[in-house]
């Protein structure tokens, strides 16, 4: 029973390590942050490449570079970068886009890669065609 309760006191401790980050302000505040510090991780929530402010049709090459922007701009803001990141979530719209995401994932992260996980989605906030979250040591 010893080992249960400082168990679960280690783990309430750990809990408190937890930083959040980059909550909106103002009338609707979304309900995440844009980023967790934990344990020297940085999970950063997912990122797309338009806002609401967007009203013209943007190509996917650009939505997927502007995604890959806010990520490196809310690493920098965490103290870490995109050469520090383990782990890449990306959820595509449309799979023939792969490739391409491919050619531009390139241009952001170089070998040896992140790990990575891509999953066909029918749909994402804002009708965007791509989110990526990243995991990142810092």
């Amino acid at each position: 029973m010893k080992a249960f309760i400082i168990l679960t006191i280690s783990n309430m401790l750990s809990l408190l390590a937890i930083t959040v980050h980059g909550q909106t302000t103002g009338v609707q505040a979304k309900p995440f942050s844009n980023y967790i510090e934990h344990n020297g991780l940085i999970f950063v929530s997912g990122q797309i490449g338009v806002t609401a402010k967007d009203h013209k049709e943007i190509s996917f090459n650009e939505e997927a570079n502007q995604a890959l922007k806010n990520v490196s701009t809310i690493l920098k803001a965490a103290g870490t970068s995109l050469t520090q990141v383990i782990n890449v979530t990306v959820y595509l719209r449309n799979l023939n886009k792969f490739e391409e995401f491919n050619s531009i994932y390139r241009q952001y992260f170089h070998s040896p890669y992140p790990a990575r996980t891509c999953v066909a989605v029918s749909d994402l906030v804002q009708h965007a065609n791509i989110e990526i979250s990243v995991i990142a040591g810092k």
